[in-house]
């Protein structure tokens, strides 16, 4: 076996951003980039494999990978596997769970420093048993919400790594992510959309643009031909006819809208979608509260939430959040990073 994987275990991509952003996006445009191994699901690596695993020994923690790292290998869409009860129709039945979890083993056992070593091998095992093994792989890519949260620990254990965080207008956002959040106000999302994109901007000041990229959905659906050839820069990478189709673990990707639209390639159709689906009181909500990111990446406001007879009743609601806040984190502590 060659040893390339080894040379790629520091080489990651971490996509960040808040859900619903255009996360799911930019891992299917990479998707079936021959320099790329790009892991078909999120891993929520940082937030749900990592806490339990730092008490265990290399065993422990390889045991632990096989249940919440590579356990989508066992997804079969004709028998459906336990944790598979979201996504019904995912089956990657194809490539052999045995195969992937001895592959994985072999590859962290050969030399494991941190747990960063376990997700690095759960990526390359992957695209060894998916037959990934170009001669010219650059990177390993994962993508999870809220991988922004975590830049510090990236850059500690693996200094080659990259990260692109999306960001989406916060009104888009809030309209889409509400179809699988309907218990979300406007306020409690401005909040956590504020927090992830203040992270993704001070990743981008504190490790430089050779290392931090911050996308806005926007620019990459409205005019995706500069934003793919600055993806390709950024990352060193070739230009590839496959970064404008985008694919899942290879296959036709049509999309993860939350108005069920089916997509064949890029489209631009959900920009601005907010003005038809949001209320003026919830569009002044978000514009109060998200007012410095906005402006930073040129949101512009809204003329019918500036002038809205709900305006008022707008600010009321941003002034009382705080309270409202802490009210409802003794109610939902488990909403604070909902994945």
């Amino acid at each position: 076996m060659s040893d390339k994987p080894l040379d790629l275990r520091d080489r990651p991509i971490f996509i960040c951003g808040h859900p619903k952003a255009g996360t799911s996006l930019v891992r299917a445009i990479f998707d079936s980039h021959p320099q790329l191994i790009v892991y078909p699901e999120e891993t929520i690596f940082f937030r749900r494999f990592l806490p339990q695993a730092v008490s265990l020994d290399l065993e422990g923690q390889l045991a632990l990978a096989e249940q919440c790292l590579i356990h989508i290998f066992k997804w079969n869409r004709l028998s459906p596997a336990p944790g598979q009860e979201d996504f019904p129709n995912r089956d990657y039945s194809a490539i052999p769970f045995d195969a992937v979890c001895q592959a994985m083993r072999d590859l962290a056992s050969s030399q494991h420093r941190h747990p960063g070593d376990i997700l690095s091998a759960a990526m390359l095992a992957y695209g060894q048993v998916s037959l990934q093994n170009h001669l010219d792989l650059q990177y390993w890519v994962e993508k999870s919400p809220y991988n922004e949260y975590f830049a510090n620990q990236i850059f500690t254990w693996w200094p080659d790594a990259r990260c692109i965080h999306i960001v989406r207008d916060p009104r888009d956002n809030f309209v889409s992510y509400r179809r699988k959040h309907p218990d979300w106000q406007a306020e409690f999302f401005a909040a956590n959309w504020n927090r992830s994109t203040r992270a993704g901007l001070k990743n981008l000041g504190q490790f430089g643009p050779h290392r931090c990229q911050v996308l806005r959905y926007e620019d990459l659906v409205q005019n995706p031909e500069t934003s793919l050839q600055g993806l390709a820069d950024f990352l060193g990478i070739t230009w590839d006819v496959s970064l404008a189709s985008p694919t899942r673990a290879g296959a036709d990707w049509a999309g993860n809208s939350m108005f069920s639209e089916q997509y064949q390639s890029i489209s631009s159709a959900p920009v601005g979608r907010w003005k038809e689906k949001l209320t003026a009181q919830d569009a002044a909500v978000i514009e109060m509260m998200a007012r410095p990111w906005m402006q930073a990446l040129q949101y512009g406001p809204s003329e019918a939430a500036s002038h809205s007879s709900q305006t008022l009743a707008a600010r009321w609601r941003v002034f009382s959040w705080p309270v409202r806040r802490r009210l409802s984190r003794l109610r939902f502590k488990s909403h604070e990073l909902p994945e």
